[in-house]
């Protein structure tokens, strides 16, 4: 599912990279011209991430400007770059080596089961920043069955749809589903024929405060999916086995930049916002449906107490719908998808 196009900027869409300053010391690489091109390969100390534009995923250059890689003796290179198509071929040669994303566009074609990747660490859960904005007299998910859904094929708001269809015993062949572009969502909702639009915030709340659809609301939230919109950490599978300590410090900086954000918000957003061009003000609004994770939320998802995996389960649920969907050719086995180990004991001796 795809969180690229997040319209909290003006411009930010698309292929675009901005150069994450001002406040943060983050590099930038022009994807286009790295990926495909003769490059020096990535320094065994150096992470060269490329992610979409999304404050999801703020905690890793916030790490990067409070110094904590820099105490690991490691440096971070960062890029926005929205499109799959661009990152996973320098992902996968290891001209880059991280991305973030949601898991359920990770395990979607064309990731297979041999494929040079491997998710390593969580960053964020939506918790309201997705959804569904439904028309008047469209109650609940079954009120859809027969009727317009207009949504992306792998946005968040489509997944929850068709999750939700299937619990209730349907699916989203039961329903008339109109592709578009979620920037587009405002104005196809004033369409009287479709029923539910799939949208993310700010749009999702925009569109229910501003439309002539009297008595239209949110229909599905991503914060009521128990963590089913999860972004994870994902890696290059041969430089993380040739170089885990880095990776392991990669981690334990993204951990700590959380933990700042909740003993001290203001200084994270201070961090944070000048390099998404916004306001400390406007991001920790845009906040307002995103949870990012804690090392310890980590354990429990990657269950390394001993528990069961928490991600395992979201996993398993997200490949029946891509396969609904025809996002994946066949199932892709959770051992192979994710490593846990970079999670067990990840401070010990460590500052945190």
């Amino acid at each position: 599912m795809n969180k690229t196009s997040k319209p909290f900027i003006e411009g930010a869409r698309g292929s675009i990279f901005r150069v994450v300053a001002t406040g943060l010391t983050v590099s930038s690489i022009a994807l286009a011209g790295l990926v495909g091109s003769v490059q020096p390969s990535v320094a065994d100390n150096v992470v060269r991430c490329a992610y979409p534009f999304w404050f999801g995923f703020a905690p890793a250059p916030v790490a990067d400007a409070m110094g904590y890689y820099e105490e690991e003796g490691i440096e971070f290179e960062a890029v926005f770059d929205n499109d799959r198509a661009n990152v996973l071929p320098g992902l996968e040669s290891g001209e880059i080596n991280c991305t973030m994303r949601t898991i359920g566009e990770h395990i979607s074609r064309p990731m297979s089961a041999d494929s040079n990747l491997v998710v390593i660490g969580l960053i964020d859960i939506s918790v309201g920043a997705d959804g569904v904005v439904g028309a008047p007299g469209i109650d609940s998910v079954t009120d859809l069955v027969g009727k317009t859904f207009a949504g992306e094929i792998n946005h968040p708001g489509t997944v929850m749809t068709a999750f939700a269809l299937k619990q209730a015993g349907y699916s989203l062949d039961d329903i008339d589903m109109r592709m578009i572009a979620t920037d587009d969502s405002p104005a196809i909702f004033e369409d009287p024929d479709v029923a539910a639009v799939a949208t993310w915030e700010p749009m999702l709340s925009e569109i229910v405060a501003n439309t002539s659809r009297t008595g239209s609301k949110i229909l599905l939230s991503s914060k009521d999916f128990n963590g089913l919109i999860t972004d994870v950490v994902i890696v290059n599978r041969n430089d993380y086995e040739a170089n885990r300590e880095k990776y392991d410090a990669f981690m334990r900086g993204i951990y700590r930049a959380v933990d700042l954000f909740n003993s001290d918000p203001d200084k994270f957003l201070e961090l944070a916002a000048p390099g998404y061009d916004v306001t400390p003000e406007q991001m920790a609004v845009d906040l307002a449906g995103v949870y990012y994770t804690s090392y310890e939320d980590a354990v429990e998802y990657f269950g390394t107490d001993g528990s069961e995996p928490r991600l395992k389960q979201i996993v398993e649920d997200l490949t029946v719908i891509n396969l609904d969907l025809d996002l994946m050719d066949e199932a892709i086995p959770y051992e192979f998808l994710v490593d846990a180990s970079t999670t067990e004991n990840l401070f010990e001796g460590k500052t945190r």
